[in-house]
């Protein structure tokens, strides 16, 4: 039994998303923060976009982060034991829960002093593979005053999650809207979905 990931899917349960700090381990964190600040000196980071397949287009009334994948079978020492982590997280999920989850998908995000991304949810209309949505911050220095908090949208209450260092955050990807507010500096992340 795994204490973290038991009160993660108590969490995921009562409130349909869980916030748990400490999910990734500090080196690993720095080494994604570390390779995330590399490709954006490198300018390797690219516009995200909305929808998918055919469907996708890239409109910056709506988002304006960039993004970069980070591959499933990579051989960088963090990216690799953050893929492990992952995958003990959806077997642990896939063993205690029957959550049917088959893979995942991760990639880098920045979003620039002034970027955002309106509300919305992350299904697809011509996909339902997403099952849960999850998202590590990568901000080493994160005060309140500098936004870019995670809005999720409850019907009891709304919920705004700082960006802060090594904060990861998890909900039902089908079922809670949510929004990037506007940050006053770069917010960094590691994002993705763990899919059926």
């Amino acid at each position: 039994m795994n204490p973290l990931y038991e009160r993660v899917i108590d969490d995921l349960i009562v409130n349909s998303y869980a916030i748990a700090d400490g999910f990734l381990e500090e080196a690993v964190l720095q080494g994604l923060r570390n390779q995330l600040l590399l490709k954006i000196a490198a300018e390797d980071l690219n516009r995200a976009g909305v929808g998918n397949k055919t469907n996708l287009v890239k409109n910056q009334q709506i988002r304006t982060d960039k993004i970069q994948w980070i591959a499933a079978d990579s051989t960088e020492p963090s990216e690799e034991i953050f893929n492990r982590q992952i995958k003990d997280f959806c077997d642990y999920l896939n063993r205690t829960c029957y959550a049917g989850i088959r893979d995942a998908e991760f990639h880098y995000a920045c979003f620039e002093k002034g970027a955002f991304y309106k509300r919305h949810i992350d299904r697809f209309r011509n996909d339902n593979a997403r099952k849960f949505s999850m998202v590590t911050y990568l901000n080493d220095t994160w005060e309140e005053h500098d936004g870019g908090h995670l809005m999720i949208y409850k019907d009891q209450a709304d919920i705004a999650v700082s960006p802060i260092w090594g904060r990861t955050v998890i909900f039902k990807s089908d079922v809670l809207e949510h929004e990037v507010m506007v940050a006053q500096k770069d917010r960094l992340s590691v994002t993705g979905w763990l899919r059926g």
